[in-house]
């Protein structure tokens, strides 16, 4: 956030209207109090049984641990198409993948709105990066711009599904699988797509990564997962991740291994198991709260969802949004998004801005060879979005019937911030 900004609109907010008091931010009463919410990974007495599991088993970074290997049976079953290699974390999963089909070209395209720890293995890889923009319908990649970049040297297309989105591009599929360009789906926030969610297929994907991160799905700590209907990608998750064979039980090192180190947490992976039996009724959960929060401030002018709440395939990880600046007379840029979300969080509701720039900005090693200018629609999104976190289970509809009524709060207030700042003579500076 622009501290100076938010700053500067909060000193004229409580020189204007006496009615803006009643916010939680200039001294009012919060309408959500204290510990009412419930944060995830929601913590229950289970997982502390199967951490103890892992205590007395005396082993906590085993690849081929009954625990481990229980887990991956588990999330096969519940996919019910995939193979699954369980490894460090999420990023380690797209790095193994990438690893795998580099010998098909030395580029990768992708969206330039994008997660760090996704676009990082691009280059760990030796390949590069080839950045594309958003669709605004969809936070995801712009299937059409992408398959524009589709030359013989691409090696793979990465598809982020970013807050539980499920970004299916056909076209991009379709045209990557003529091409002999790899398909990787980052789906680390985005369990529910490796499920038959596509008419009651399954992705098109050469392979998915999956995150166990304590702030996803399962809740597990640091844990990640390669999910592909290829046995040799399998095979290459063993051979480059470990520094010797001890999924076979043998302490001989791989002639093959390249000493990742991507073997996954036994403790990560208890906590993780103990979760796959409930991961149905926990995004059942999530997208009931989105829509019915949705519900309850749709009519909110200027409000948006990033994608549809009523589509009960997304996975819902959290529920993005973003404010249309020009409804309220505000100029471009962060500024006013970043104090209706200060206002909101004052009232004590979970709403959080994630990424401020374009990936590559994040990327030392890359910064300098991308103009954020050039993604015109990213910047719009990470200029205006915002998301509702804390929408899971054992949170209720009384929860979002709160959250809700804070949005309502901040909203009837918010015409008159703008329309007696604007009566201010000097001028606001976003």
């Amino acid at each position: 956030m622009n501290k100076n900004v938010n700053l500067n609109l909060e000193a004229r907010a409580k020189t204007v209207g006496r009615p803006e008091t009643s916010l939680a931010l200039f001294g009012g009463n919060p309408i959500v109090s204290p510990g009412r919410i419930a944060p995830w990974p929601a913590t229950k007495r289970k997982h502390l049984k199967a951490l103890r599991t892992v205590v007395e088993s005396g082993k906590y970074h085993r690849a081929n641990h009954p625990i481990v290997s229980d887990l991956e049976r588990r999330l096969t079953d519940w996919a019910g198409n995939w193979s699954v290699r369980a490894v460090g974390s999420g990023t380690a999963a797209i790095h193994v993948e990438l690893d795998y089909f580099k010998d098909r070209g030395n580029r990768v395209v992708t969206a330039a709105l994008n997660w760090p720890g996704a676009v990082g293995p691009i280059s760990i890889s030796g390949l590069e990066p080839v950045f594309i923009d958003v669709d605004l319908d969809l936070a995801g990649i712009d299937e059409g711009a992408a398959a524009s970049c589709f030359e013989p040297d691409v090696a793979a297309v990465l598809i982020t599904h970013l807050f539980g989105n499920n970004i299916f591009t056909p076209r991009l599929r379709a045209v990557g699988r003529t091409r002999g360009i790899a398909i990787i789906d980052d789906v680390c926030q985005s369990i529910g797509a490796i499920k038959n969610i596509v008419n009651g297929m399954y992705i098109d994907s050469d392979a998915l990564a999956l995150s166990g991160n304590g702030a996803k799905h399962l809740g597990a700590g640091e844990l990640g997962f390669v999910v592909t209907k290829d046995p040799n990608l399998i095979q290459h998750v063993d051979h480059v991740s470990l520094t010797s064979s001890s999924r076979n039980g043998a302490r001989i090192f791989s002639p093959n291994s390249q000493g990742y180190n991507y073997r996954p947490n036994v403790f990560s992976a208890a906590i993780a198991r103990s979760r796959v039996k409930g991961l149905d009724k926990q995004l059942q959960k999530r997208r009931s709260n989105a829509t019915l929060l949705w519900n309850m401030v749709e009519h909110l002018p200027g409000l948006v969802p990033l994608f549809d709440p009523n589509d009960h395939h997304q996975s819902m990880l959290n529920f993005p949004l973003r404010i249309d600046l020009e409804r309220f007379g505000f100029p471009a840029g962060p500024a006013a998004r970043d104090f209706v979300v200060k206002l909101l969080q004052a009232e004590g509701v979970p709403v959080w801005v994630w990424l401020t720039k374009p990936v590559f900005e994040y990327l030392p090693g890359i910064r300098k060879k991308w103009r954020a200018a050039d993604f015109p629609k990213t910047i719009k999104l990470l200029d205006t979005m915002f998301y509702v976190s804390e929408i899971a289970p054992p949170n209720d509809a009384e929860v979002m019937k709160l959250y809700a009524d804070a949005f309502h709060k901040v909203w009837e207030v918010l015409p008159r911030l703008v329309s007696n700042t604007r009566k201010l003579q000097a001028p606001l500076e976003f």
